[in-house]
């Protein structure tokens, strides 16, 4: 619908931008901006279970008074070679891996929106050629980029859950409850409430001690 024109604001990854300049699918080539998830002037306050003003205590990256917590959604691209696989396998996909991964051939990648990539290197940042050659204007590529570059550069980015099980904690429970709230099966409350029963039993199965350590490591928190 956003590509047709039909709808005016979309919530999507970072490919949405790159898709509006391909004329086989869609009707705002150059029409599309980008910023950085939209924030709150308030935050949780995690011991009263309320809400409160921001300042430089309870919001230290809040940005002209809005505090922004950035997705990192799903952590990025990661190649991996089978390491049994036989010697010149091995090679050839090391290989391949390198070739995409090089600025060569990932500096055009980022600026086709069927790709899947977004940009990630520093060099995709500052050098404008690439994406004028593909077809983006000045202004759209430096909304586009600009938006991706304030969200990655923000400290306070939220990154995925990585402790054993994080795929059934977020895609079969959490996505599953969602998807019954938004259609309409669920209240908000049951949906909560569904949420932090199988939560609760998934921590229980695993450890509740050892799942809390896990989260601390990849927090960095000793």
């Amino acid at each position: 619908m956003f590509l047709s024109g039909r709808c005016a604001l979309t919530f999507d990854w970072g490919d949405i931008a790159t898709l509006a300049i391909d004329p086989a699918i869609s009707k705002i080539p150059d029409q599309v901006g980008a910023s950085i998830l939209p924030g709150s002037k308030e935050v949780l306050d995690r011991q009263t279970g309320k809400l409160v003003a921001c300042d430089k205590f309870t919001c230290p990256y809040a940005i002209d008074g809005v505090n922004h917590a950035p997705y990192g959604a799903m952590g990025g691209w990661v190649d991996s070679i089978n390491a049994a696989a036989k010697p010149e396998v091995k090679d050839a996909a090391y290989a391949l891996i390198s070739y995409i991964s090089q600025p060569a051939q990932s500096n055009i990648d980022v600026t086709i929106g069927i790709t899947g990539f977004n940009p990630y290197r520093r060099s995709q940042f500052t050098n404008r050629e690439a994406w004028l050659e593909a077809g983006i204007g000045e202004e759209a590529a430096s909304k586009y980029l600009g938006g991706i570059s304030v969200s990655l550069r923000n400290p306070n980015m939220v990154l995925d859950l990585r402790i054993p099980e994080n795929a059934l904690y977020q895609r079969e429970i959490l996505d599953t409850a969602l998807a019954s709230f938004l259609t309409g099966k669920i209240t908000r409350d049951q949906t909560m409430e569904q949420i932090e029963r199988e939560w609760e039993e998934v921590t229980n199965k695993m450890g509740r001690d050892s799942q809390l350590q896990d989260y601390r490591d990849s927090l960095g928190v000793e």
